[in-house]
């Protein structure tokens, strides 16, 4: 992993963590609703932020040197797959990667 990449994602881990152990503390001393609503945003917030900077490491390593060595398109069928799981991202057909074009 990118050094840059992993310490943004381990900053942004922590601030998840620290704002999930303000939700279950709020849970358990039965807080307003919509406060700790309000709480949980900011968790799915943090963690949208490591995925985007997981995507970014992802991209600039793994797909770059496939691509370079002519076998992306399985790694990209791969990614696809994987970001389907994620909020906003329509779900992608479920067909295996189109063969790699003739050079």
């Amino acid at each position: 992993m990118i050094a840059e990449y992993k310490a943004d994602a381990n900053h942004r881990l922590k601030g998840a963590i620290g704002h999930l152990k303000a939700v279950e503390r709020m849970v358990t001393e039965e807080q307003y609703c919509v406060d700790i609503m309000k709480q949980l945003a900011a968790v799915q917030a943090s963690l949208e932020g490591v995925q985007q900077v997981l995507l970014k490491n992802h991209l600039s390593t793994c797909v770059t040197d496939a691509i370079l060595a002519g076998s992306g398109a399985s790694l990209i069928h791969e990614l696809v797959q994987a970001l389907r799981y994620t909020k906003g991202i329509p779900p992608a057909d479920a067909a295996e990667p189109p063969a790699a074009p003739s050079v």
